[in-house]
């Protein structure tokens, strides 16, 4: 369940000083070594992040799923970084770099589900930023919503043709075909955005929004 507390800014403020925390620890991609303190940061973020998604009515292995979906974006960042280390401290490097992206985008996803997407813009609004930018952010939010339900709901209907399938289940044995498919579905996903941002617009202005 979301938050129901009317405290949404300081539990915004409070995750993302752990996103910080997490993310400015360092890595060791200069040379130096990775202090130890920083792995246990990065471990208490995470468990942090574990205990915000159980908050949020999600059990350990329904959070450990929802954080292997940032996997490839995360790998996808750190490991052209770690090649960019010393020839001898790469491994460790990367290790580090996995651990830290890790964890502080485990502890914004968890915090963003925890609070939900009317929490975070109640959140920034109790934190007193500019009304215009507010606003933005909030329909930011909305459309975002729309679009991963949008997403959600094509993924179910493409399982459904494929019973006993998932949706990843034939990138082993046939990867080009499983791309193919996703590069559909993401295309079929841009129409389907556009359209429901133009139906989204003439609804405004119906209501006497202004262009």
């Amino acid at each position: 369940m979301t938050y129901t507390g009317r405290h949404h800014a300081r539990v915004f403020v409070m995750g993302l000083a752990l996103v910080l925390a997490s993310a400015l620890a360092p890595a060791g991609v200069h040379g130096e070594s990775v202090p130890g303190w920083a792995w246990v940061v990065w471990g208490a973020v995470f468990v942090a992040a574990l205990v915000c998604f159980q908050w949020a009515g999600l059990i350990v292995p329904e959070a450990l799923r929802r954080v292997s979906w940032l996997m490839p974006a995360v790998l996808l960042l750190t490991v052209p970084a770690a090649l960019l280390a010393p020839a001898g401290s790469r491994v460790l490097v990367a290790a580090a770099l996995c651990g830290r992206a890790t964890a502080a985008a485990s502890m914004a996803a968890a915090m963003a589900t925890w609070l939900g997407p009317a929490g975070l813009v109640r959140a920034v609004r109790q934190l007193h930023v500019p009304v215009r930018l507010a606003d933005v952010f909030e329909a930011t939010l909305s459309s975002l919503t729309v679009v991963l339900r949008q997403v959600t709901s094509m993924l179910r209907a493409r399982e459904a043709r494929r019973p006993g399938f998932g949706a990843w289940s034939a990138v082993l044995h046939d990867p080009i075909d499983t791309v193919r498919g996703f590069g559909r579905l993401v295309a079929s996903l841009l129409l389907r955005s556009l359209e429901r941002a133009e139906a989204t617009e003439q609804a405004r202005r119906a209501r006497g929004g202004v262009s």
